[in-house]
């Protein structure tokens, strides 16, 4: 069998899936509680449900998905349609990591890939928010503001709700919105829709 050398996206979903069990540590209590745990047996689970997540977000089916991960479909749905509330619910507790199985080990990766993109998209945001600041683009600043710890992708109407009442070189907000496509994927996004919109208009060059 021939092993390929892995490609870019692979290696940054590498980095992603390491990243993932990271907040799943801190969401178990952090390293200090994970040194408790007899066995760490579980780990492997959290890894494939990480790798699971990424690739039905990159558009793989639930059985492309069994197949790159050496998995049954079956474990696949397991990981894939748990409920992470619920699963938070159950480990909320003292927890037993020997009986955390596929389901926990899916909703367990669903939170902490959750929590991995809010801590992103809040990077994000204060990036832009200082990058417009220096720049001296008051109305950036503004809508970076308004959208902290608001979770991405965004549809219209959650968008409105922040944004209510802002107006861009006097044009309402709402105006502007109109003519964005949704679902809005990130704060970068949003930052281009709306200058292309004010382009559009002539408020920008």
């Amino acid at each position: 069998m021939e092993i390929k050398p892995p490609t870019d996206i692979d290696k940054k979903r590498d980095e992603e899936v390491l990243r993932i069990l990271m907040e799943v540590l801190d969401i178990l209590g952090g390293p200090r509680k994970i040194a408790e745990f007899r066995t760490l047996t579980w780990i492997p689970s959290i890894i494939k449900a990480g790798y699971a997540i990424l690739l039905e977000k990159a558009g793989k089916t639930h059985e492309e998905i069994a197949r790159e991960l050496g998995v049954t479909r079956a474990t696949v749905d397991k990981m894939l349609r748990a409920d992470p509330e619920e699963v938070l619910k159950r480990v909320r507790g003292e927890i037993e990591a020997e009986k955390i199985d596929e389901h926990i080990a899916g909703g367990l990766a669903k939170l902490a890939y959750k929590q991995m993109m809010s801590k992103r998209i809040e990077e994000e945001i204060t990036h832009y928010s200082e990058t417009a600041e220096a720049l001296g683009v008051e109305w950036a600043v503004v809508l970076m503001t308004k959208i902290k710890g608001l979770d991405f992708p965004v549809d219209k109407d959650r968008l409105l709700e922040r944004l209510k009442g802002i107006k861009i070189y006097d044009i309402p907000i709402e105006d502007i919105v109109d003519e964005i496509v949704f679902p809005v994927e990130s704060p970068a996004q949003l930052l281009k829709e709306i200058s292309k919109v004010l382009k559009s208009r002539g408020k920008l060059k």
